[in-house]
């Protein structure tokens, strides 16, 4: 974790890849240098599109659902992508070693068995079993077309939602 001040003040930024061998009781450490030092860091967890989990910072959560709260307050389909959400999120905490636990049904459904690989998705941790991160990343290069994709992306909230519904 990186923390970068200035006009986004303590803004978090994961990078680099890290592999773990689960405990007996579906624990991992996260990476010191992407944990709060002086509290107990916690992230939400999300199933992921690509057999895949995604932790984000507690902080992201919280300002997306700022946004959310404003959107659903009326409008039926952002209350229906918000439901989704809420009964697939899980609330992860680390314990006093930097380690979080996940529910096996959780890990199985992204075929994570023994070993877990943490990827640094610059916003959020995205957790694979190693193998599926090796089949990914076979193209080097698609992330320089990804990059570009986002710079040109706007960040309308009401459409990300619909997408999630699979509505435009």
């Amino acid at each position: 974790m990186v923390k970068m001040s200035g006009t986004h003040q303590d803004e978090l930024f994961f990078l680099g890849e890290f592999e773990y061998s689960l405990d007996s009781q579906c624990r991992f450490s996260i990476p010191s240098d992407w944990r709060h030092r002086e509290e107990s860091t916690r992230l939400i967890l999300f199933p992921g599109r690509d057999n895949d989990l995604l932790l984000f910072p507690f902080e992201t959560f919280r300002e997306f659902l700022i946004k959310a709260r404003r959107l659903a307050l009326a409008n039926r389909q952002a209350q229906e992508a918000l439901a989704r959400i809420g009964s697939r999120a899980r609330d992860c905490r680390c314990d006093k070693q930097g380690r979080i636990k996940i529910e096996r049904a959780l890990l199985d459904s992204v075929a994570i068995t023994k070993q877990v690989k943490l990827i640094g998705a610059v916003s959020h941790i995205k957790l694979c079993a190693p193998e599926a991160w090796k089949e990914q990343n076979m193209d080097n290069d698609v992330y320089l077309d990804e990059l570009q994709k986002i710079s040109e992306t706007s960040d309308d909230l009401t459409q990300m939602l619909l997408n999630s519904l699979g509505k435009e």
